[in-house]
């Protein structure tokens, strides 16, 4: 997945990973229920993984579905190749990225969301600012998102030139875990890029505002 950040952000190898990826972990497991049938009510799309898709995309088993519009750039998990994401979302207007959206895998557990995610904050932090010396950090440290509270970054980049991805302006970036209602263990890794055109302005519109935080609404653990 060619992202801003997957690229940004692969260089980051922690255990409590924020898009970076060595090797799977092994992790504690719940017995899984049997899978019920899913189907779209929000948007034309439905994308869905189980254990089934994650064992052929060599990634940590979870199970959820999101939906997705026709307008927007997807971009999934694909058997055969190093994944760092299950799927990403762009939202492309006069060919500039306004919106990116990806749910990536993470390795951390809630006994350690605070400790790992320091750690992984800090490092994602040292490497943005190697890239892009005029990285702000705006926010990190734990604090509540969709009624969980777990470890959050958001900085600010400016992409001067445009990228062949085509990402230009100054961009807020925004990342953290979401946990299944179930275990502690295997939550999925949030990532947002918003740019300073998009309906994104600050750290509380993510999830919430532009296209992004639609398709976010209809994101669901199948547990």
């Amino acid at each position: 997945m060619k992202n801003i950040l997957t690229l940004i952000l692969v260089l980051v190898l922690t255990s409590c990973n924020f898009n970076a990826k060595n090797e799977l972990p092994i992790v504690e497991t719940i017995e899984l229920k049997p899978f019920p049938k899913v189907e779209a009510s929000t948007f034309e799309n439905i994308f869905i993984v189980d254990e089934n898709k994650c064992k052929k995309w060599n990634l940590p088993i979870t199970r959820f579905k999101i939906e997705f519009p026709n307008n927007v750039k997807v971009d999934s998990a694909k058997t055969g190749i190093e994944n760092y994401d299950y799927i990403s979302f762009q939202v492309i207007e006069n060919d500039i990225v306004i919106e990116e959206f990806s749910i990536g895998y993470s390795d951390c557990n809630r006994l350690f969301e605070k400790e790992l995610g320091e750690k992984s904050a800090e490092q994602t932090l040292t490497n943005l600012k190697q890239r892009f010396p005029n990285t702000k950090e705006l926010y990190k440290g734990m604090a509540e998102f969709y009624g969980q509270t777990n470890y959050q970054l958001n900085t600010e980049i400016e992409i001067k030139e445009k990228t062949p991805q085509n990402f230009i302006g100054i961009y807020q970036m925004f990342k953290t875990h979401y946990y299944p209602k179930t275990t502690d263990f295997n939550p999925v890794n949030l990532s947002w890029a918003a740019n300073e055109n998009s309906k994104i302005m600050n750290k509380a519109d993510f999830g919430t505002k532009g296209l992004s935080g639609k398709i976010w609404k209809t994101f669901e653990f199948i547990e």
